[in-house]
């Protein structure tokens, strides 16, 4: 785990929830630090809506307790057959997230003395809000979250890597123990890169030209994601059919390297054009394709054509090859669409600020 936003924010939620208690006069502060370590959530909007969701476990908890110590007693067999309740009940509501916390309220709240019952429950119950407005607090005003930044640079970091292992496995160059252990990592950076992408979406912007432009770049990240996993796909079908791909001959190696050059080239000026280290073509036409992929097609066609009994080429694995070639190229070309589109026509806000590279 490394060191982050997140383990911070929760120590000074923590102090934060125990000087608005002691602040307060409460006679256990400790609940409201307790309160606050199950609500500190990555983003704004996921601590919004965790704050309801607690509370509304919390008030079910407080009310089971609170009506076990009022009318049937507080010994530890009812605690656990309210506890069981409560469990089922927030089930049911489709509460789970809320049942760690919601439990620890009814232990909480049952274990207050026989005298006085109430009074100290409702404190108890009152303390342990406080911790999650306490949390709420936090994650509103301390080191507010970089998604977008985050986000770019794992998917660029990500990507210079799948684009070496493809231009080292077409050279015949690659390392295949290195090759397998890399692919691992990045489909767990993929997985990585997706969270991000749904704390970025998640975030919410209030003026409508805020909205207009987020609604744009969401898009343009998710065919990012696209691209990437399309590049993932093109070096696992390369790697698989390694031995397919030199069996064709030489000049038609050269023609299916080429292309795959091309397309990871653009694939890494267009990540660098979104935010501005390589200047946008002015001259760009959408509905544009910048190499046809007809040669492609018909390298597949007369390799189909070639009537040799003793070709050891299966036409199964260079369709597969060429294939993903062309899903690849067709993420990207999109992209470029996307990027161009929110360069030239969306000028007053498509100035990004960021760097490749972690800051």
């Amino acid at each position: 785990m490394k060191f982050g936003a997140r383990i911070l924010k929760t120590g000074i939620a923590i102090s934060l929830a125990l000087f608005i208690a002691q602040l307060c006069k409460s006679p256990s502060p400790a609940l409201a630090g307790i309160s606050a370590i199950f609500a500190i959530q990555p983003s704004i909007y996921r601590s919004y809506l965790t704050i309801l969701e607690r509370a509304q476990g919390n008030v079910i908890g407080a009310v089971i307790a609170i009506l076990f110590g009022l009318y049937i007693g507080n010994d530890f067999i009812l605690i656990g057959v309210a506890s069981i309740i409560c469990v089922a009940l927030l089930l049911k509501l489709k509460l789970e997230n809320t049942i760690g916390l919601a439990v620890v309220t009814l232990v909480i709240i049952m274990d207050s003395p026989g005298n006085g019952f109430l009074e100290t429950a409702l404190i108890r119950f009152g303390t342990i809000m406080l911790g999650l407005v306490a949390a709420f607090i936090v994650n509103l005003i301390f080191i507010p979250p970089k998604y977008e930044v985050t986000l770019y640079q794992q998917i660029y970091t990500t990507n210079s890597e799948i684009m070496k292992w493809i231009k080292l496995n077409l050279r015949h160059a690659a390392d295949f123990p290195l090759l397998k252990k890399d692919m691992n990592w990045m489909q767990n950076q993929m997985s990585q890169i997706r969270n991000q992408y749904d704390l970025f979406k998640e975030e919410r912007s209030f003026r409508k030209k805020e909205m207009l432009a987020k609604s744009r770049k969401i898009a343009i990240y998710r065919q990012m994601i696209l691209c990437s996993q399309k590049a993932i796909d093109l070096l696992k079908i390369q790697h698989r059919y390694e031995n397919d791909y030199l069996l064709l001959a030489p000049l038609k190696q050269e023609q299916i390297r080429q292309q795959i050059d091309y397309l990871t080239d653009k694939h890494e000026q267009l990540l660098l054009t979104y935010i501005d280290k390589v200047a946008v073509d002015v001259d760009y036409v959408e509905d544009h394709l910048a190499q046809d992929p007809k040669e492609l097609m018909d390298l597949f066609i007369n390799e189909l054509k070639l009537d040799d009994e003793t070709r050891e080429l299966d036409e199964y694995h260079l369709m597969r090859i060429i294939a993903s070639i062309f899903a690849y190229q067709e993420t990207v070309d999109y992209l470029e669409k996307l990027i161009h589109s929110f360069k030239l026509r969306h000028q007053e806000d498509n100035q990004i600020d960021i760097s490749v590279t972690e800051e």
